[in-house]
């Protein structure tokens, strides 16, 4: 009795699937009478771990949307992703790439969109515990790692182009690398969608590179490495 009613439980009260319901009752008669129990415990995990997944998915589905109504704006037939420090393409029409949008937001552009671009030790440390990479600046007194006009950034696996724009929207040089051709595609737009002003720049590479070498990187921003890695001179 006390199974059925287990049963009738998680179907009401916890959302389970009836498949799902069907493969705990059954799980716990195999449990009573011996009869193969690993196997149909198994199965129940299956079950409650699809039923889990979609409920995820759903959630994420919701965030996604949330993101797209704040952030996501339309200018005649074009679409993109407006945060005022800078502008992104419409991702929106791929689930990975809007899942890698929300965790580029966290790790790039929380910080100037909601923060003021406040990069102090301990809201970066705070911060830092929930965000995929974390933040991309850190300040301590006089330690300051952060972008400030005149800046040379590299971006090497730029990813659609986030941290350029950013770094572009600040006044620095920013050039980006990207290896993946139809990523490449998606940075060039992000190119086309900032209008850099303030003396920042924003250069990719002619086009989509297998990552090639730090040596070669410098060298094409100008930077001349000598035989010591880290004696770094700019070229002549």
């Amino acid at each position: 009795m006390k199974l059925y009613q287990n049963t009738l439980k998680g179907l009401r009260h916890r959302r389970w699937t009836r498949s799902e319901a069907i493969a705990y009752f059954i799980k716990g008669v195999a449990r009573e009478l011996h009869i193969a129990p690993a196997f149909f415990f198994k199965l129940y995990e299956v079950e409650a771990w699809k039923r889990k997944e979609k409920e995820k998915e759903a959630v994420l589905e919701k965030e996604a949307e949330a993101f797209r109504q704040k952030w996501l704006k339309q200018s005649g037939e074009e679409s993109y992703f407006d945060f005022g420090v800078c502008r992104l393409p419409d991702v929106s029409g791929s689930k990975e790439k809007m899942r890698c949008l929300g965790l580029v937001f966290d790790d790039t552009l929380m910080f100037p969109c909601f923060l003021n671009d406040n990069y102090d030790k301990y809201m970066v440390e705070y911060f830092d515990r929930t965000m995929h990479e974390g933040p991309y600046g850190y300040t301590d007194g006089a330690f300051n790692v952060t972008v400030k006009k005149g800046d040379v950034v590299i971006d090497a696996g730029a990813w659609i182009g986030d941290f350029s724009a950013y770094a572009a929207y600040k006044g620095a040089t920013a050039y980006a690398f990207e290896p993946v051709n139809e990523t490449y595609q998606l940075l060039c737009k992000t190119q086309m969608l900032n209008n850099v002003n303030g003396g920042g720049k924003f250069i990719l590479s002619e086009k989509a590179w297998v990552l090639p070498s730090v040596r070669w990187i410098f060298q094409f921003v100008g930077i001349t490495v000598a035989e010591t890695p880290l004696s770094i001179r700019p070229a002549a």
